[in-house]
């Protein structure tokens, strides 16, 4: 179960969510994240099943609970819209009852639908979702991944469990699903280019890419895998990054520690020349470095 627990979570990291908006209102889509989030809840609660889960008054509910929670300018209530297209996703699917049995649903629902239809999650994600303990552990992912900046009132479920409770830093195990999720995610969207010093290198036909991606703030500290919370850095970059050796500044630049001496080594000066140069963005203002996180990392430069 342990693997197939990683794979689903990866697998959320890299749900289709759609992007909206222009420059600092550009943001993901919340509707299939939080769709999912709702159908934690419910089965949590007794009011759903991997295999059952009814298109009704209860989940259009809980769903409308998280939206207002995390919308943000042009986001619109819509349960609808993920209830219809997760089915694109490849773990679920939607059906409408009829007298000759369950018939595929091919449509986005409608309210009069209540009751008349249902999805059922497939492809090892209903195992997956089966279980409580993986449960609490796909919700923390989605909130890390999606809604970081939200995670405290995300927290706060109508249906109140033990896993619901705030996350617990020192009870979380090695996660490799979400770390691969994150590494997958960082790196699509710097196109596998270090953003300090531009080098990419991509094997065509493969997943091996010279980038890291690198947490500004440490996940241990932050619990957030949103992807601006990351930078795409070559394992230089991101060796001298997290020795605060060099950091990104909120105003698009690189800044060196003071630590660095660039006529006592080859290496050193190499880095010192970063100072100032800029910092290369994302292909997407989406996923722009968060200025909080550029902070955090230029106030800790090793002195």
């Amino acid at each position: 179960m342990g693997a197939l627990l990683d794979q689903t979570i990866e697998r959320l990291y890299a749900l289709n969510v759609g992007v909206i908006g222009t420059g600092a209102l550009r943001h993901e889509r919340p509707h299939k994240p939080l769709l999912l989030l709702t159908v934690l809840d419910l089965i949590d609660g007794g009011l759903a099943t991997p295999d059952c889960i009814e298109w009704n008054a209860a989940l259009r509910e809980r769903f409308s609970a998280y939206f207002e929670k995390v919308k943000k300018a042009d986001d619109r209530d819509t349960p609808e819209n993920p209830f219809h297209y997760l089915a694109s996703e490849g773990f679920w699917q939607v059906f409408r009852r009829t007298p000759a049995g369950p018939a595929p649903q091919e449509t986005t629902p409608l309210v009069r639908d209540s009751g008349q239809l249902f999805a059922r999650l497939v492809d090892g994600m209903d195992h997956v979702f089966a279980d409580a303990a993986n449960r609490h552990r796909l919700r923390h992912a989605l909130v890390a991944r999606y809604f970081p900046a939200q995670a405290s009132v995300l927290f706060t479920a109508p249906v109140v469990r033990e896993e619901l409770l705030p996350y617990d830093a020192e009870a979380e195990p090695e996660a490799p699903g979400r770390s691969a999720g994150f590494r997958k995610k960082v790196a699509e969207v710097y196109d596998h280019q270090c953003a300090a010093c531009g080098l990419r290198l991509r094997l065509p036909g493969s997943d091996i890419a010279l980038v890291d991606a690198a947490h500004l703030i440490p996940f241990a500290v932050s619990f957030n895998d949103h992807p601006s919370n990351g930078l795409a850095l070559c394992k230089n970059h991101h060796w001298a990054m997290d020795r605060s050796l060099i950091a990104p500044h909120p105003e698009g630049r690189w800044v060196v520690s003071r630590v660095l001496i660039s006529h006592r080594s080859s290496g050193e000066a190499e880095l010192a020349k970063l100072q100032d140069k800029p910092l290369l963005p994302p292909g997407d203002e989406a996923f722009r470095p968060a200025v909080n996180a550029m902070r955090w990392r230029v106030k800790r430069l090793a002195a």
